[in-house]
């Protein structure tokens, strides 16, 4: 029964990419990553961020102009491994490997998960039921990898491994807005040790895919791709909209009714800087309690998930897509309690995760253009986790941060 139920959501997964292949070439984002490979394969990698020469690739490739490429060069280069196909079989592709990230996450979740938790399948369906990682398998984005990064750094800070665990984090500079909050919540929360083990591996990937950037689009690249980031707003095909974001600038954003404002950014600013510092505040108590930087299991799933949680929420930039990461500590919350037990924590638990995963719902916000107030059951969460962080109590298994 349950290979049964696996298979079906894998053949619904299957059908929904090829009813909605047409729109996730021509609407959003699959071309400009396709193209962006495309550029570097043909010699073009100098001028990866004209606008000018995107939108003539784009236009051979893909047939019209869409959303420009804004990520970093080393993730063009990744796409390479899709860009030698025609475009609707080099999409499939990505689609299929997405759908594995998906898979490979919830086999790593539930190793060590008690209950239901314990069955990948399950979680693998739960996961198709994901607003966020539905729209990343459509539009082919790269979020779910992102997902799948967090998860091998979180198994390898379990395991006092800090080095690899900064290396895996260090991968996920692709979503540099994301991975640079984490990447620093933890090592100002890890021990004296894993603190350093953890910012040299992270340094040591940076420096490799920053070479790899300037091998590929030469040292200018340093130079032209901050300017191209900071005026793409005002670019036609921007895709840029803050109150579909899930964090604090589009928090902001829907309470203002404007984003570009000088009260605006003091609030972003404002807000990050208090979970910033409460986060790690709660981190550094958890680990003084164990001593030596080693700390309980539930301590440690509760220390990471409220990292997450604030990085997602200070990020500058969160397409919907990109709050597949909350699956890790949705994941890690459900397996410290169980929301159906009673207990009012509990119970708002329960709330803040039935809110980010009734499909209906994500569909509706996403439709009406309010999906930045998913922010509420996030925000919820992140407070949940930080306050379980300071009330979590000594466990069988230790970990070490």
């Amino acid at each position: 029964m349950k290979t049964v139920i696996f298979a079906g959501f894998v053949v619904a997964a299957g059908i929904f990419a090829g009813a909605h292949f047409s729109r996730a070439v021509q609407g959003t984002d699959f071309p400009q990553f396709y193209c962006a490979a495309r550029m570097l394969g043909e010699g073009s990698g100098r001028e990866l961020y004209d606008l000018a020469v995107q939108e003539q690739y784009q236009a051979r490739y893909a047939g019209r102009a869409g959303t420009p490429y804004t990520h970093p060069p080393f993730e063009a280069a990744a796409y390479g491994v899709v860009a030698w196909l025609p475009l609707r079989q080099g999409y499939i592709l990505w689609f299929l490997l997405n759908l594995g990230f998906v898979a490979m996450a919830a086999q790593r979740l539930a190793r060590d998960a008690p209950g239901w938790l314990g069955n990948w399948r399950l979680l693998f369906a739960a996961s198709l039921m994901f607003v966020p990682v539905l729209l990343c398998l459509q539009q082919a984005q790269d979020s779910v990898l992102l997902l799948m990064l967090a998860i091998l750094a979180l198994e390898m800070l379990k395991r006092g491994r800090g080095f690899s665990a900064g290396c895996w984090l260090g991968l996920a500079l692709f979503k540099f807005q994301i991975a640079l909050p984490l990447a620093l919540v933890l090592v100002l929360e890890a021990g004296a040790e894993q603190r350093g083990r953890l910012a040299r591996g992270f340094a040591c990937v940076g420096l490799v895919l920053a070479a790899v950037s300037a091998f590929l689009c030469g040292w200018r690249v340093f130079i032209e791709y901050p300017r191209f980031v900071i005026g793409f707003g005002s670019q036609p095909y921007a895709g840029m909209h803050p109150e579909a974001m899930a964090n604090f600038r589009g928090l902001t954003s829907l309470m203002l009714g404007r984003e570009y404002s000088t009260w605006g950014m003091i609030m972003v600013c404002g807000l990050s800087f208090a979970a910033l510092l409460w986060t790690v505040s709660v981190g550094r108590r958890a680990i003084g309690r164990a001593g030596a930087g080693v700390i309980p299991a539930r301590e440690f799933d509760s220390v990471f998930c409220s990292a997450v949680l604030f990085a997602l929420l200070a990020s500058y930039h969160l397409n919907p897509h990109d709050l597949s990461l909350a699956l890790l500590p949705m994941f890690l919350m459900l397996k410290q309690s169980c929301p159906w037990a009673g207990g009012g924590r509990n119970w708002l638990l329960a709330i803040g995760i039935a809110a980010l995963l009734v499909p209906a719902l994500g569909v509706w916000a996403l439709r009406t253009g309010v999906y930045g107030l998913m922010v509420i059951p996030v925000t919820g969460l992140f407070l949940l986790g930080v306050t379980g962080s300071s009330e979590s109590r000594a466990d069988s298994k230790p970990r070490h941060l």
